[in-house]
This record gives C-alpha cells, structure tokens and sequence, in this order.
C-alpha cells in the first residue's frame, strides 16, 4: 500500500505549490503523512492563528513558509493546491480558477475509496460508525474507525490492508471538495446546521451530497425513505441498482422496516426488545448499520446479536444517574432542534427538559410547534436561544412551566424544584454550546459532573 500511495502523491502534487489550510488537528496530521513521504518537499501553512509558527512539529523544518493572521485566506489564492481542513469556512473564498482545493478526506477517498463505508447526516452519524465498528470488532474483521469521530483518516493510512473495512464518520465539511465517494455510502438524515460555515441551507445539503455524486454502479446507497427533504434531493441524482431503503413503517416498501418491535427485512424479522438504545431514531440507526453489513454480505443474525450489546456513545442520551427517584440524562449532542424533539419522544417519563445556547440562526419554529403539541413539560432555558424559545412559547401562552435561568449551572436546583419522582430530567439543549463551552462535550460533562456531585 505504501508504494501505492507514494505512486498516487508524486503524480497528484508533481510541479505544484502546495498550502496546508489550517493547523489543528486535522492539518497537523496532514503536515506529518506529507512529510513522512517527501522530507524536502516545501510547503505553506496557512492559519489565522499566529502561533502556528512556533509549533513544535514545525521547529527544525526548513520548508516551510507561511501565511498566518488576518488575510491568510486571500494570501492562499496563488497556491495550486490547498488542502483545506474542514473547520475553515469557504462561504466568503473565491476559489481561483486554476486552484485545486483538496482535503484529507479527498486525498484518503482517492486511495481507499472502494473499501470505504461511509456515513454522513446531520445527526446520528457518531452513534451508527460506532456501531458498525462494534458489530465488525465482535465479527474479528480488519476495520478501521477514522474521521469525524475524531481520527484523521491519514493517520491510520499505513495500518490498511486490501482487507481492512473502513468506516468513516463523514461531516459536511469533510464531504465539500471530495472527487471520490465511498464504496458503501450512508445518507442519515438532513436537517438545518451549520448555516454559520455556509451562505444556505442548499449548500450545506450539496455538501453531503459528495458522498453519493461519484460512486459507481457497483457501489451501495443507503438512506432513510421518511426523511422528506433527503427524498426530495434524491431526484436529481442517478443512483445504480445498489440502492437500499429503511424505514419506521412498513407502507413504504423499505428493504427494512420496523413494526411495533421488531425489524423486517422482507422475511427475515429480527426482535429488537433487547436494543438498548432509546428512541426511534436509534432504531433508524440500526436499521442503516445491519444494511450496511448486509451489504458487506455479514451473517445478519450474527450482526443483530453484537448490536444488541452496544451500549451507546456519550453525551447522546447517555443516563447519568437517579437522585431522589429523578433520572438524569445527557443529551448534549442534539444542537438542532429536530434532534431535540426526537429526544423528548424517545424518553417516556421525561418531565424537565433544558433547552438553549448559541444563536446560529436556526430555525426554532419547528421545535416551538412541537412544544405546544406535546404534553405540557417543565422547560429550563439558557443563553441566547433559551431566550427566543422562552419568549415565543410566552407569546403562545404555553402551558408548561417554563423558566429562564441565570446559568447554566442553575439547572441542578430548578431542575430538582420542579420535577417529580419517578420522571425525568433531560439536557437536549437544541442549540450549539459556543456561548459557554468550547463544545457540546465540556457543556455535557459540565451537566454530569454537577449531577453527580450532588448523587
């Protein structure tokens, strides 16, 4: 394999200057497999922060130059390729005509796409890789688990073999300017996010939609037949006969279903009593993972029995404890509103629920409609979109109890003021953490760690 990619990386950057655009952990492994196979080769880094400068990986190598602070995104435009990592934002970058604008994620595709099951969707993706993973790990397959879960691709690039499964957690930023799609490619769902990295909802969707456009006709595609806009994309693409369908109800005609409790592959049923994730959505997951393994021609019953004893990731309606006969649980993850409504349907005896954070302009009317058709609950609102959320259901005279709160750490006393015994409290905050955390995850160990100080 390596000679392979060495043969791949000499014809794609022969002759062309090249830019690593940002130097976080993605570039930073993108800096270290460049220079694990050209120790001469020059190149740029270009990031908005300064002290890339003084980075250590970068400190004895006499081939690099830079371009950092303010205007580093224009200062790239002469570069023939820029190989852009995905927290970096194009919505204001006019791409030369010339510039070939790569990524890691690109470059991986091109060398592995056909042994690449990739997954991508707005919500759901972490939870249905992790799964895969599970099944396969427990089947002793060769696999490998890379990217938005947290693994750049190229990291694991020299551990790959011709019978290594791949799984790759794909985000909208990893999918933007990819040439290849993977072999098995996994489509969740598509909701509103992100608006803040793109001009429009519609470039967010054309973004995901990279993991369909270059597959071959002897690739796979899987998605969900209820999700409406999904659907509603999927007509202007031609896809190959390797299509295959799940749905949560069996009028649709879904190469699986799910009817009351139990999944139907067109005869083959598979009872999922023993599933321990919560909600329907979770139960989508499943459905896409055991299509993905029967794609891989798995023994479905063997794939079924491993699901059955995946316990779920963190922060993803992850259960944190019971005080005073009150359950607790962590639904950090949901920063839209559509998977905080799945939240509130998936926990049945959920009575206090806490909503809010940073304003990305999502739309809320979705999740405001909901509120008022659901049964009234207690509602904790913080920052920014707590206040839009509170203000709106006041105008709509909601008849739940709802209170603002001072911080977010306020929640555990309110929380345990207003909500019964044997119900529940949840954290699904609908909105993104930025306003008081570094991410979802510091605001969601934030919520266990007050809880828990208090058990």
């Amino acid at each position: 394999m390596k000679t392979n990619i060495k043969s791949f990386l000499d014809g794609f950057f022969a002759g062309k200057s090249i830019a690593i655009l940002g130097f976080g952990k993605e570039g930073q492994s993108t800096y270290k497999f460049i220079r694990s196979y050209y120790s001469q080769l020059e190149v740029c880094i270009a990031d908005a922060n300064e002290a890339v400068s003084e980075h250590g990986l970068l400190k004895c190598d006499d081939k690099i130059s830079f371009e950092l602070g303010e205007g580093f995104l224009e200062n790239i435009k002469s570069f023939d390729i820029v190989i852009k990592t995905p927290g970096i934002s194009f919505k204001d970058y006019q791409i030369p005509q010339k510039q070939i604008v790569t990524s890691q994620t690109d470059i991986f595709l091109r060398l592995f796409s056909e042994q690449t099951v990739g997954i991508t969707g707005t919500k759901g993706k972490s939870t249905a890789v992790s799964l895969l993973n599970f099944i396969l790990q427990k089947q002793k397959k060769d696999v490998v688990l890379v990217g938005n879960i947290g693994i750049p691709a190229l990291d694991k690039s020299r551990e790959i073999s011709e019978n290594t499964i791949i799984i790759y957690e794909l985000s909208s930023h990893q999918l933007e300017f990819v040439e290849n799609s993977p072999h098995i490619a996994v489509l969740l769902n598509l909701y509103e996010e992100h608006l803040d990295h793109y001009n429009s909802y519609e470039e967010y969707r054309y973004a995901k939609w990279n993991i369909l456009k270059h597959q071959k006709d002897t690739d796979h595609f899987i998605y969900c037949a209820d999700e409406g806009q999904l659907v509603a994309d999927l007509a202007d693409f031609a896809i190959g006969n390797n299509r295959h369908t799940y749905s949560l109800s069996k009028k649709t005609n879904a190469d699986v279903f799910f009817d009351i409790d139990r999944l139907n592959f067109k005869g083959i049923e598979i009872e999922t009593a023993d599933y321990k994730l919560l909600g329907y959505h979770n139960i989508n997951n499943l459905m896409a993972v055991l299509l993905v393994c029967k794609s891989l021609k798995l023994n479905l019953m063997k794939c079924e029995n491993a699901a059955f004893k995946f316990n779920g990731l963190e922060h993803r309606l992850e259960y944190v404890a019971e005080i005073d006969s009150i359950k607790f649980y962590n639904d950090s993850i949901a920063t839209i509103p559509q998977a905080t409504i799945k939240a509130i349907e998936s926990v049945l005896d959920i009575q206090t629920v806490i909503l809010g954070g940073f304003d990305r302009g999502v739309d809320y009317s979705v999740l405001v409609d909901f509120l008022m058709g659901f049964r009234p609950l207690n509602i904790l609102f913080v920052g920014e979109v707590g206040t839009q959320l509170y203000n709106k259901l006041c105008a709509k005279q909601y008849k739940g109890r709802i209170l603002p709160l001072d911080s977010f750490d306020d929640f555990y006393k309110q929380a345990m003021s207003v909500t019964d015994k044997d119900k529940s409290v949840v954290l699904s905050p609908a909105a993104s953490s930025y306003d008081m955390f570094k991410d979802f995850e510091e605001r969601g160990n934030r919520f266990k760690s007050i809880i828990l100080a208090n058990k």
